[in-house]
């Protein structure tokens, strides 16, 4: 019998213990659901209890939101993963300023795990905010400011026309429940954001309307270099708005454009004043001009004014090279295979720019054929400190010498990238380190520099 015994409570106590490893798991595939494991940052869901009483004993609650993303392209540019740094980030200085008092104190939290948006709960009496209608408005419009300077720091984003922080004020109502009066709360406090954006939105596009219509636009071109001469063998065509204006920055001027469907015909003006001023440099300089999808629908571009217009400033066709993203590729194969299939049978030279943003592949590129692949910076940053960064370099090396392509490396930092670069053979590149952006008329001063 004793043994018996001994063999039921082994089972017994194997049982117990292989039910406590279930809810182990359980409990924490739910925590992953509930808290969000980047930031540290519990959801909404998990405060729905501690806001109810809040509300029952204070009888309202304050809610800010956060929206970094609001800008749109910082994702999209930089990548998930960057991105992620940054919203984490983002959530420290938003820590860092409420012990500092600049935000008010109280709970942050996300709608949902992995989210973008960051939502502050603050409780009348206990978050250093002032009573009264307007208080809650002008704070949110003082950090709204506040989270624009961060942005245009960190992110190098000049986040102008855009709205980043939004209010509402949340009302005890015992005829709802509580869930949803605060993810109304919520809600508004997102519209409020919205509403803003589009307003400013508006605004900009009247002034960026004028712009373009006075041609009011600035041409700067920064040289492309051979890493083994230091000779020039480029320029690509960048522009600026207005000097001293709200779209002096060439980041704001195309994003807006975008968003206000006015791409079309900045991009018309942008192409037209970049052609004029490499005219009169050297015009055997080749010139790289980046295009936009807005491009491959444009009856201008693809008819004959475009064409006529190189040759009218006496430019030849062989000495023009589209750029187009391999982003923009990738998601309008269909379309640009047509556009630059046309451009090459006219002899124009054909460039794949921010290659290494993992939106294309290998086979895309081929069907593409280019001249020219353009490495894109994140992918170049920091490629002195990273092995596996110089292996894939070096397999794309050896693909693009396969198809005749020539490659040119962006954003050039420092020195110790360039001289990896010119170890692995990379033949071309462009950067601060090597020349920034500068007036057609400061050109030539470049045309040869120590390497």
């Amino acid at each position: 019998m004793g043994s018996l015994d001994k063999d039921r409570q082994a089972a017994l106590a194997k049982e117990k213990q292989s039910e406590l490893v279930a809810l182990r798991g359980k409990w924490f595939k739910e925590r992953t659901r509930l808290y969000d494991r980047e930031t540290g940052l519990p959801t909404v869901a998990v405060l729905v209890d501690d806001l109810k009483t809040q509300l029952d004993e204070r009888g309202s609650i304050s809610v800010l939101v956060f929206r970094p993303s609001s800008e749109g392209h910082v994702e999209e540019v930089w990548g998930w993963e960057a991105y992620d740094d940054l919203l984490l980030d983002f959530v420290r200085r938003l820590k860092a300023f409420q012990t500092d008092g600049i935000v008010p104190g109280g709970t942050l939290c996300l709608p949902y795990v992995r989210s973008d948006e960051i939502i502050l709960f603050v409780s009348p009496d206990g978050g250093g905010l002032p009573e009264g209608p307007t208080v809650l408005g002008q704070k949110a419009a003082e950090l709204d400011q506040l989270i624009r300077g961060y942005l245009a720091e960190r992110a190098d984003v000049s986040a102008r026309f855009r709205s980043f922080v939004g209010s509402a004020r949340i009302m005890k109502d015992p005829k709802h429940r509580i869930e949803r009066l605060v993810y109304r709360g919520v809600q508004e406090a997102r519209d409020q954001v919205t509403r803003q954006t589009v307003r400013q939105e508006i605004r900009g596009g009247e002034l960026l309307q004028d712009v373009i219509s006075r041609r009011d636009i600035r041409p700067v071109f920064q040289p492309v270099f051979d890493l083994a001469t230091g000779n020039m063998i480029g320029m690509e065509a960048l522009s600026r708005g207005p000097r001293g204006s709200e779209f002096e920055s060439g980041e704001t001027l195309f994003s807006l454009a975008d968003r206000t469907e006015l791409l079309v015909p900045l991009e018309r003006v942008c192409r037209q004043r970049s052609l004029e001023a490499a005219a009169e440099a050297n015009p055997r300089r080749q010139i790289f001009l980046n295009l936009s999808p807005a491009a491959a629908s444009d009856p201008e571009f693809l008819g004959p004014v475009f064409r006529d217009q190189v040759r009218a400033l006496g430019l030849e066709p062989d000495r023009i090279v589209l750029e187009i993203t391999e982003r923009t590729y990738a998601v309008y194969e269909g379309l640009f295979r047509e556009v630059l299939s046309k451009f090459r049978s006219q002899n124009f030279r054909i460039a794949v720019d921010d290659v290494g943003t993992g939106y294309s592949n290998l086979s895309s590129l081929a069907d593409i054929e280019p001249d020219y692949l353009k490495f894109d910076n994140v992918f170049v940053r920091g490629i002195d400190r990273r092995q596996v960064k110089q292996d894939l370099l070096e397999a794309l090396m050896s693909f693009a010498r396969k198809m005749h392509t020539k490659v040119i490396a962006e954003g050039i930092e420092t020195r110790e990238e360039l001289r990896v670069l010119q170890s692995l053979g990379v033949p071309y590149g462009q950067g601060f380190l090597l020349a920034r952006p500068m007036p057609v008329g400061d050109i030539e001063r470049f045309a040869s520099i120590a390497i």
